[in-house]
Formats: structure tokens, C-alpha cells, sequence
């Protein structure tokens, strides 16, 4: 290898060299919000979507749907986690507000179960899917100064009334599309805190 060749080698490795440093930069920057956590909260159910679960809902029809017809849908508080039973007292609580109240003024597939005692029992529906996605400048994140987390999703809920094997009356509820952000700042940023924490120690001790 001649003198010009080392020479140029030299000025090529010199030149990658303080490259490098500002490629590493870019490379961590790009790749921070990627390292931003992530959660999902999901009561699993056969349901991807809120448009769904309404559909299957708009299914049942009041004084025909039958228990076995529910199972079949997808409810069921044996084979589903997000089904609960309702007994009486329950729906009495849930519906007949005060004691006072004229019970002529409710459905009346609510009323005539209701009036059938222990043939009364209900299935409340419940699902959620909730993601949480941190966002914004990575490094005030981790170092605890501010944290922004994007919260996204849905939730469905339903109380279908059944009185015997039938269904006699069923309302619903929900919000279909949850957007939300949640900021924290902490001026103090991995130090927040910290004198509560030494103080509760003094206390303990």
C-alpha cells in the first residue's frame, strides 16, 4: 500500500469516525418513541368492536330470545367472562329507585318479571377495551418531568331481564368511542416524591 492509499483509508476511517456520533444520535432519537410503554386493558369477549356488540344486542327481542338462544350469541355467564346474574334484589335496586315507586310506570316485561319473584334473574353485560399509549418527548418521560398518555377505546354495557327462560326486557348503555389524554407534570422530575417517601419512613420508624 503506497503513501496516497494509507492516507486516503486514514482520512476514510477519520471521516466514519465523527460520523458515527451523529448517526447514533439520530438512530436514538427515531427509535425513543418506540421505547415509550404501552398498555391494554380488554375484557375478552367474542366482540372486536362497540358496532359488534350493539349488533348482537339488537338480536334479542323481548318476550322471544331464549336463554338457550343467548348462549348461542356469545352470553352466557358460564362460558363468558364479561356476563354477570342479576338476581331480583339486584334489579330491584337497580330499577325500582325508591320504594315509592309506582311500578305500572316500568315496562311491562320488567314489571311482569319482577312480579315473578325468583323466576326473575338478569345477565349484565359488560365489555371494555381500553388502550394507553404514552406519548411525547421520551427523555422527559423517562426521567419523570412529563408524561402524556393517549387513552382510546371503547365499552359496552347491557342488562337483559329474563324472566323463566325468556328474555322480557333488556336496556343498554355504553360509549363507543373513548378519547382521552392524561398529562402529568412533575417539576422536580425522578425527584418527586421523594420527600413524601422520606417522610412517611421517619413516620413508620
Amino acid at each position: 500500500m503506497n503513501q496516497k492509499t494509507a492516507m486516503s483509508c486514514l482520512c476514510t476511517a477519520n471521516a466514519a469516525r465523527r460520523a458515527l456520533p451523529a448517526f447514533a444520535a439520530a438512530l436514538l432519537l427515531n427509535g425513543c418513541a418506540a421505547l415509550l410503554p404501552e398498555s391494554k386493558t380488554e375484557v375478552r369477549a367474542q366482540w372486536s368492536s362497540y358496532a359488534e356488540a350493539r349488533a348482537t344486542f339488537d338480536q334479542i327481542a323481548p318476550g322471544k330470545t331464549t336463554v338457550t338462544e343467548l348462549k348461542g350469541m356469545g352470553i352466557d355467564p358460564v362460558s363468558s367472562s364479561n356476563v354477570t346474574i342479576l338476581n331480583q334484589s339486584d334489579l330491584l335496586r337497580r330499577f325500582v329507585v325508591v320504594p315509592s315507586l309506582d311500578t305500572r310506570m316500568l315496562d311491562d316485561g320488567l314489571r311482569r318479571c319482577l312480579e315473578a319473584r325468583d323466576a326473575c334473574f338478569a345477565y349484565g353485560v359488560e365489555q371494555t377495551h381500553i388502550d394507553r399509549k404514552r406519548n411525547g418527548n421520551f427523555f422527559l418521560d423517562f426521567l419523570n418531568f412529563r408524561r402524556n398518555t393517549e387513552i382510546t377505546g371503547w365499552k359496552f354495557e347491557a342488562v337483559i331481564v329474563i324472566n323463566a327462560d325468556t328474555v322480557a326486557f333488556k336496556v343498554w348503555g355504553g360509549k363507543p368511542n373513548i378519547q382521552e389524554v392524561e398529562s402529568v407534570r412533575n417539576p422536580l422530575g425522578p425527584l418527586q416524591g421523594v420527600g413524601e417517601s422520606g417522610a412517611r419512613g421517619l413516620i413508620v420508624k
